[in-house]
């Protein structure tokens, strides 16, 4: 782990105007796109896909180099209670929404729809912070390399600064994934830079983060899955820390699958521990859907 970062020269503001551009001129462009494409195009990309599964992210801290069947959109959700130590207790409720924009690309949306921080007797609620971001896999598995991808993600400052949900600041996440199956063992690494949004108008403090899944069939349609993960240290609130974690899947159905897991930190600055439970479900074929209605 590396000491304190440096704060570095950013145009933040310039940086999240562009980010929200190009998700609106994105999004206004996708139906008339693929509706009036032709069925054998589609077919040929693979956005006409018939038997819609999901593509879980949850539960670890990492991404998998997987991205989300084209077309389709899904959906997680989920419950998260992390102890810091010190009497400090958070409590958060929330999930968010994929859209597999090509067989290589999707969009990432989430935030948490209500987050509680206690210390000692006080008690604050409030609504979380929001991500935005893009995830593309530029190079499948072969039998001799594992499947790449990269993942960005930007924070907009949604959750309370005044009640300390959140930094009121705008953050930047940009990850490295590799993923690789290995007989039954499925491992997805991560590399990740964390910039944060610092009180100075145009600098950001930052950080690397590191984590290291393996997931692998237990019985049937459970899964379980271990992890160990950490991040240098971002600033004098944020040290550097190590947490594992473990948990456990159950596959409901290809569309419909079910978490739960327990955090433990390992350094000192850790988290002393976090328990969550949550869900995702692949709703259905958004590009079937908007094509079904132009025809």
């Amino acid at each position: 782990m590396s000491g304190r970062c440096c704060p570095i020269t950013f145009d933040m503001r310039a940086l999240v105007k562009s980010f929200v551009l190009i998700i609106l001129a994105t999004v206004i462009s996708l139906p008339s796109h693929f509706a009036v494409g032709q069925e054998e195009a589609a077919s040929e990309t693979g956005c006409a896909n018939t038997e819609v599964v999901s593509v879980p992210s949850r539960p670890s801290f990492s991404n998998g180099a997987a991205t989300t069947q084209c077309g389709v959109l899904e959906v997680e959700y989920g419950w998260n209670q992390q102890w810091s130590g010190a009497g400090v207790q958070q409590d958060s409720l929330g999930g968010g929404l994929r859209l597999g924009l090509t067989p290589k690309l999707d969009f990432h949306w989430s935030s948490d729809t209500f987050s509680q921080l206690q210390d000692g007797a006080a008690k604050e609620r409030g609504f979380g912070d929001t991500w935005l971001g893009f995830k593309y896999r530029f190079l499948d598995a072969s039998k001799h390399r594992p499947a790449l991808g990269i993942l960005y993600l930007a924070k907009i400052p949604s959750a309370s600064e005044s009640k300390g949900l959140g930094s009121g600041q705008a953050d930047h996440a940009i990850s490295f994934l590799a993923s690789r199956d290995l007989r039954q063992l499925h491992f997805d690494f991560n590399a990740i830079e964390y910039l944060a949004g610092s009180a100075s108008a145009h600098s950001l403090d930052r950080c690397t983060q590191f984590a290291l899944t393996a997931s692998m069939p237990l019985r049937g349609r459970l899964a379980g899955v271990v992890e160990g993960y950490g991040a240098s240290n971002l600033n004098s609130d944020n040290p550097a820390f190590a947490s594992t974690m473990a948990g456990l899947t159950y596959e409901v159905n290809p569309r419909l699958v079910l978490d739960a897991g327990l955090d433990v930190g390992v350094t000192h600055d850790a988290p002393h521990k976090r328990a969550y439970a949550g869900v995702t479900y692949a709703i259905g074929n958004a590009y079937a859907w908007l094509r079904s209605r132009h025809q």
